[in-house]
Protein backbone atom coordinates (compact mmCIF):
# COMPACT_ATOMS: atom_id res chain seq x y z
CA UNK A 1 0.00 0.00 0.00
CA UNK A 2 3.13 2.37 0.61
CA UNK A 3 4.57 1.83 -2.68
CA UNK A 4 0.88 2.60 -4.27
CA UNK A 5 1.19 5.87 -2.15
CA UNK A 6 4.34 6.52 -3.08
CA UNK A 7 3.72 6.02 -6.70
CA UNK A 8 0.77 8.30 -6.90
CA UNK A 9 2.57 11.23 -4.56
CA UNK A 10 5.70 10.94 -7.60
CA UNK A 11 3.35 10.51 -10.83
CA UNK A 12 1.43 13.48 -9.54
CA UNK A 13 4.31 15.60 -9.42
CA UNK A 14 5.55 14.82 -12.16
CA UNK A 15 2.16 15.27 -14.23
CA UNK A 16 2.02 18.61 -12.08
CA UNK A 17 5.19 19.12 -13.02
CA UNK A 18 4.84 18.79 -16.53
CA UNK A 19 1.84 21.11 -16.93
CA UNK A 20 3.73 23.83 -15.34
CA UNK A 21 6.68 23.21 -17.74
CA UNK A 22 4.43 23.46 -20.84
CA UNK A 23 2.16 26.28 -19.17
CA UNK A 24 5.24 28.13 -18.54
CA UNK A 25 6.38 27.63 -22.51
CA UNK A 26 2.92 28.71 -24.03
CA UNK A 27 1.62 32.06 -21.94
CA UNK A 28 -0.58 32.69 -24.14
CA UNK A 29 -3.16 29.86 -22.70
CA UNK A 30 -2.31 30.79 -19.01
CA UNK A 31 -3.60 34.47 -20.70
CA UNK A 32 -7.12 32.55 -21.75
CA UNK A 33 -7.31 31.43 -17.97
CA UNK A 34 -7.06 34.37 -16.43
CA UNK A 35 -9.28 36.34 -19.15
CA UNK A 36 -12.26 34.90 -17.81
CA UNK A 37 -15.24 36.69 -16.91
CA UNK A 38 -16.22 36.72 -13.47
CA UNK A 39 -19.72 35.50 -14.30
CA UNK A 40 -18.24 32.43 -16.24
CA UNK A 41 -16.46 31.51 -13.14
CA UNK A 42 -19.46 31.32 -10.71
CA UNK A 43 -21.86 29.82 -13.51
CA UNK A 44 -19.09 26.83 -13.63
CA UNK A 45 -19.12 26.88 -9.47
CA UNK A 46 -22.62 26.83 -9.14
CA UNK A 47 -23.13 23.95 -11.61
CA UNK A 48 -20.63 22.20 -10.06
CA UNK A 49 -22.50 22.11 -6.78
CA UNK A 50 -25.28 21.49 -8.74
CA UNK A 51 -23.61 18.20 -9.42
CA UNK A 52 -23.13 17.64 -6.13
CA UNK A 53 -26.66 17.85 -5.07
CA UNK A 54 -27.53 15.40 -8.34
CA UNK A 55 -24.96 13.49 -7.01
CA UNK A 56 -26.36 13.31 -3.70
CA UNK A 57 -29.82 12.41 -5.11
CA UNK A 58 -28.98 9.23 -5.97
CA UNK A 59 -26.55 8.42 -3.16
CA UNK A 60 -30.49 9.31 -1.06
CA UNK A 61 -32.63 7.43 -3.64
CA UNK A 62 -30.61 4.43 -3.91
CA UNK A 63 -30.19 3.92 0.35
CA UNK A 64 -34.09 4.70 0.50
CA UNK A 65 -34.26 1.77 -1.08
CA UNK A 66 -33.11 -0.13 1.83
CA UNK A 67 -35.21 1.71 4.43
CA UNK A 68 -32.40 4.75 5.10
CA UNK A 69 -33.63 8.05 5.02
CA UNK A 70 -30.77 10.61 4.78
CA UNK A 71 -31.09 14.12 5.56
CA UNK A 72 -30.21 17.08 3.19
CA UNK A 73 -26.97 17.57 5.36
CA UNK A 74 -26.13 14.14 4.64
CA UNK A 75 -26.77 12.91 1.43
CA UNK A 76 -25.68 16.61 0.37
CA UNK A 77 -22.76 16.59 2.30
CA UNK A 78 -21.54 13.25 1.87
CA UNK A 79 -21.24 14.07 -2.00
CA UNK A 80 -19.18 17.27 -1.00
CA UNK A 81 -16.89 15.56 1.39
CA UNK A 82 -16.47 12.34 -0.74
CA UNK A 83 -15.34 14.89 -3.50
CA UNK A 84 -12.78 17.25 -1.12
CA UNK A 85 -11.63 13.54 0.30
CA UNK A 86 -10.74 12.36 -3.42
CA UNK A 87 -8.61 15.52 -4.13
CA UNK A 88 -7.04 15.16 -0.78
CA UNK A 89 -6.24 11.01 -1.39
CA UNK A 90 -5.20 9.04 -4.20
CA UNK A 91 -7.44 5.63 -4.96
CA UNK A 92 -10.60 7.66 -4.35
CA UNK A 93 -10.29 7.90 -0.22
CA UNK A 94 -13.67 10.16 -0.53
CA UNK A 95 -15.24 6.99 -1.43
CA UNK A 96 -13.74 5.25 1.47
CA UNK A 97 -14.60 7.90 3.78
CA UNK A 98 -18.64 7.76 2.23
CA UNK A 99 -18.65 4.15 2.77
CA UNK A 100 -17.49 4.29 6.35
CA UNK A 101 -19.75 6.80 7.69
CA UNK A 102 -22.49 5.05 6.78
CA UNK A 103 -21.45 2.18 8.08
CA UNK A 104 -20.96 3.33 11.09
CA UNK A 105 -23.80 6.16 11.40
CA UNK A 106 -26.17 3.75 9.53
CA UNK A 107 -25.15 0.25 9.41
CA UNK A 108 -25.10 0.33 5.63
CA UNK A 109 -22.85 -2.89 5.09
CA UNK A 110 -19.66 -2.10 2.55
CA UNK A 111 -20.49 -4.97 0.71
CA UNK A 112 -24.17 -3.20 -0.50
CA UNK A 113 -22.20 -0.03 -0.81
CA UNK A 114 -19.80 -1.44 -3.59
CA UNK A 115 -22.67 -2.88 -5.14
CA UNK A 116 -24.71 0.20 -5.26
CA UNK A 117 -21.32 1.86 -6.63
CA UNK A 118 -20.78 -0.41 -9.27
CA UNK A 119 -24.20 -0.25 -9.97
CA UNK A 120 -24.26 3.07 -10.58
CA UNK A 121 -20.99 2.93 -12.46
CA UNK A 122 -22.51 0.65 -15.00
CA UNK A 123 -26.41 2.62 -15.38
CA UNK A 124 -23.71 5.66 -16.38
CA UNK A 125 -21.31 4.05 -18.67
CA UNK A 126 -24.50 2.46 -20.35
CA UNK A 127 -26.59 5.80 -20.78
CA UNK A 128 -23.15 7.77 -21.54
CA UNK A 129 -22.71 5.29 -24.52
CA UNK A 130 -25.71 5.19 -25.87
CA UNK A 131 -26.27 9.42 -25.44
CA UNK A 132 -22.27 8.87 -27.31
CA UNK A 133 -23.92 6.63 -29.89
CA UNK A 134 -27.08 8.73 -31.03
CA UNK A 135 -24.84 12.39 -30.88
CA UNK A 136 -22.29 10.79 -33.38
CA UNK A 137 -24.87 8.62 -35.66
CA UNK A 138 -26.91 12.22 -35.82
CA UNK A 139 -23.41 14.39 -37.28
CA UNK A 140 -23.89 14.91 -40.03
CA UNK A 141 -20.59 14.22 -41.32
CA UNK A 142 -18.22 11.97 -39.58
CA UNK A 143 -14.14 12.10 -39.63
CA UNK A 144 -12.28 8.47 -39.34
CA UNK A 145 -11.35 9.52 -36.01
CA UNK A 146 -15.66 9.76 -34.97
CA UNK A 147 -15.78 6.27 -36.06
CA UNK A 148 -13.32 5.04 -33.55
CA UNK A 149 -15.11 6.85 -31.15
CA UNK A 150 -18.48 5.31 -32.37
CA UNK A 151 -17.31 1.76 -31.89
CA UNK A 152 -15.95 2.57 -28.39
CA UNK A 153 -19.75 3.46 -27.38
CA UNK A 154 -20.77 0.40 -28.52
CA UNK A 155 -18.32 -1.94 -27.33
CA UNK A 156 -18.72 0.02 -24.09
CA UNK A 157 -22.30 -0.71 -24.40
CA UNK A 158 -22.04 -4.22 -25.04
CA UNK A 159 -19.55 -4.67 -21.88
CA UNK A 160 -21.81 -3.27 -19.20
CA UNK A 161 -24.62 -5.49 -20.70
CA UNK A 162 -22.65 -8.52 -20.75
CA UNK A 163 -21.49 -7.32 -17.23
CA UNK A 164 -25.10 -6.84 -16.41
CA UNK A 165 -26.28 -10.45 -16.99
CA UNK A 166 -23.24 -11.77 -15.06
CA UNK A 167 -24.12 -14.60 -12.38
CA UNK A 168 -24.93 -12.12 -8.93
CA UNK A 169 -23.89 -15.67 -7.18
CA UNK A 170 -20.60 -16.05 -5.49
CA UNK A 171 -18.53 -18.47 -7.60
CA UNK A 172 -15.26 -17.99 -4.86
CA UNK A 173 -13.21 -15.91 -7.24
CA UNK A 174 -10.46 -14.32 -6.12
CA UNK A 175 -9.90 -12.51 -8.89
CA UNK A 176 -10.55 -8.66 -8.23
CA UNK A 177 -12.17 -7.82 -11.83
CA UNK A 178 -14.60 -11.10 -11.30
CA UNK A 179 -15.38 -9.72 -7.84
CA UNK A 180 -16.30 -6.45 -9.46
CA UNK A 181 -19.07 -8.26 -11.69
CA UNK A 182 -20.30 -9.74 -9.37
CA UNK A 183 -21.02 -6.73 -7.22
CA UNK A 184 -22.28 -4.82 -10.27
CA UNK A 185 -24.56 -7.43 -11.10
CA UNK A 186 -25.87 -7.41 -7.21
CA UNK A 187 -26.40 -4.04 -7.52
CA UNK A 188 -27.93 -4.44 -10.82
CA UNK A 189 -30.08 -7.18 -9.60
CA UNK A 190 -31.81 -4.75 -6.48
CA UNK A 191 -32.45 -1.74 -9.08
CA UNK A 192 -34.32 -4.02 -11.83
CA UNK A 193 -36.50 -5.12 -9.24
CA UNK A 194 -37.69 -1.59 -9.01
CA UNK A 195 -38.60 -0.02 -11.99
CA UNK A 196 -39.67 2.99 -9.76
CA UNK A 197 -36.06 3.41 -8.30
CA UNK A 198 -34.44 2.96 -11.79
CA UNK A 199 -36.36 5.25 -13.24
CA UNK A 200 -35.35 7.58 -10.73
CA UNK A 201 -31.28 7.19 -10.99
CA UNK A 202 -31.70 6.98 -15.11
CA UNK A 203 -33.35 10.52 -14.90
CA UNK A 204 -30.43 11.72 -12.24
CA UNK A 205 -27.90 10.19 -14.60
CA UNK A 206 -29.09 12.37 -17.67
CA UNK A 207 -29.33 15.06 -15.72
CA UNK A 208 -25.49 15.09 -14.76
CA UNK A 209 -24.47 14.14 -18.19
CA UNK A 210 -26.23 17.08 -19.22
CA UNK A 211 -24.61 19.17 -16.81
CA UNK A 212 -21.24 18.05 -17.05
CA UNK A 213 -21.65 18.69 -20.99
CA UNK A 214 -22.88 22.22 -19.63
CA UNK A 215 -19.99 22.46 -18.01
CA UNK A 216 -17.61 21.51 -20.79
CA UNK A 217 -19.43 24.34 -23.29
CA UNK A 218 -19.45 26.65 -20.99
CA UNK A 219 -15.08 26.42 -19.75
CA UNK A 220 -15.13 26.73 -23.82
CA UNK A 221 -17.06 29.56 -23.77
CA UNK A 222 -14.90 31.81 -21.74
CA UNK A 223 -11.67 30.53 -23.26
CA UNK A 224 -13.57 32.15 -26.30
CA UNK A 225 -14.07 29.57 -28.35
CA UNK A 226 -17.73 28.83 -29.70
CA UNK A 227 -17.80 24.77 -29.35
CA UNK A 228 -21.29 23.51 -30.61
CA UNK A 229 -22.81 21.81 -27.68
CA UNK A 230 -22.82 18.34 -29.09
CA UNK A 231 -19.48 18.75 -29.49
CA UNK A 232 -18.36 19.64 -25.58
CA UNK A 233 -21.41 16.71 -24.72
CA UNK A 234 -19.06 14.01 -26.35
CA UNK A 235 -16.02 15.70 -25.23
CA UNK A 236 -17.44 15.22 -21.66
CA UNK A 237 -18.85 11.82 -22.51
CA UNK A 238 -15.04 10.56 -23.56
CA UNK A 239 -13.78 12.18 -20.55
CA UNK A 240 -16.09 10.59 -17.90
CA UNK A 241 -14.08 7.16 -18.43
CA UNK A 242 -10.91 8.24 -16.82
CA UNK A 243 -12.52 8.05 -13.42
CA UNK A 244 -12.03 4.45 -13.95
CA UNK A 245 -8.28 5.28 -13.54
CA UNK A 246 -8.27 6.68 -10.07
CA UNK A 247 -4.47 6.43 -9.12
CA UNK A 248 -3.78 10.35 -8.37
CA UNK A 249 -5.66 12.36 -6.24
CA UNK A 250 -8.53 14.26 -7.83
CA UNK A 251 -7.70 11.82 -11.04
CA UNK A 252 -5.41 14.78 -11.49
CA UNK A 253 -3.78 14.43 -14.89
CA UNK A 254 -5.72 11.85 -16.18
CA UNK A 255 -8.92 13.51 -16.70
CA UNK A 256 -6.61 16.62 -18.66
CA UNK A 257 -5.26 13.92 -20.84
CA UNK A 258 -8.82 12.50 -21.39
CA UNK A 259 -10.36 16.00 -22.22
CA UNK A 260 -7.04 16.57 -24.42
CA UNK A 261 -7.31 13.45 -26.36
CA UNK A 262 -11.20 13.65 -26.79
CA UNK A 263 -10.96 17.60 -28.09
CA UNK A 264 -8.10 16.31 -30.48
CA UNK A 265 -10.08 13.69 -31.94
CA UNK A 266 -13.30 16.03 -32.15
CA UNK A 267 -10.87 19.02 -34.21
CA UNK A 268 -11.57 21.22 -30.83
CA UNK A 269 -7.72 21.32 -30.48
CA UNK A 270 -5.57 19.39 -27.57
CA UNK A 271 -4.34 22.90 -25.67
CA UNK A 272 -8.11 24.16 -25.58
CA UNK A 273 -9.21 20.78 -24.31
CA UNK A 274 -6.39 20.68 -21.87
CA UNK A 275 -7.25 24.69 -20.28
CA UNK A 276 -11.22 23.00 -20.32
CA UNK A 277 -10.08 20.71 -17.88
CA UNK A 278 -8.23 22.90 -15.63
CA UNK A 279 -11.03 25.12 -15.73
CA UNK A 280 -13.45 22.84 -14.60
CA UNK A 281 -11.12 21.74 -12.36
CA UNK A 282 -9.92 24.79 -10.24
CA UNK A 283 -14.34 25.30 -10.37
CA UNK A 284 -14.80 22.12 -8.77
CA UNK A 285 -11.91 22.06 -5.83
CA UNK A 286 -13.24 25.85 -4.87
CA UNK A 287 -16.54 24.54 -4.45
CA UNK A 288 -15.31 21.17 -2.72
CA UNK A 289 -12.79 22.85 -0.42
CA UNK A 290 -15.23 26.13 0.22
CA UNK A 291 -18.24 23.35 1.07
CA UNK A 292 -16.01 19.98 2.40
CA UNK A 293 -14.84 21.54 5.83
CA UNK A 294 -18.63 22.93 6.82
CA UNK A 295 -20.18 19.24 5.90
CA UNK A 296 -17.13 17.29 7.35
CA UNK A 297 -18.08 19.42 10.66
CA UNK A 298 -21.67 18.13 10.53
CA UNK A 299 -21.85 14.84 9.74
CA UNK A 300 -18.46 14.10 12.20
CA UNK A 301 -21.28 15.45 14.71
CA UNK A 302 -23.90 12.84 13.27
CA UNK A 303 -21.59 10.17 13.93
CA UNK A 304 -20.38 11.16 17.46
CA UNK A 305 -24.48 11.80 18.50
CA UNK A 306 -24.27 8.39 17.45
CA UNK A 307 -21.56 6.62 19.51
CA UNK A 308 -23.15 8.41 22.07
CA UNK A 309 -26.65 7.31 21.85
CA UNK A 310 -24.95 3.20 21.54
CA UNK A 311 -22.84 4.31 24.53
CA UNK A 312 -26.38 4.91 26.66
Amino acid sequence: MRLKMLFSVILTLVIAGGIGFYMVHNPELVALFYGISPWHAIFLVLMCILTFGISGLYLKVFTGKFGMNLRPREWFGLTVVTTMGNYLTPFSGGLIARASYLKHRHAFPYARFLAMLAANYLIAFALISITGIVTLLTLPEKQNDEWLVLIFFFATLVTVWLVSIFPSITVGSKNRLVLLAQRAAEGLFIIRGDRVLLGKLIVLTVMNILIGALLYFVAFLSMGSMLPFRMALLIYLLTAFTILINITPGNFGIQEAGTSLAAAILGAGVEMGLMASLIIRAATILSAFSLGPVFSYLLSKELVAKQDCGAD
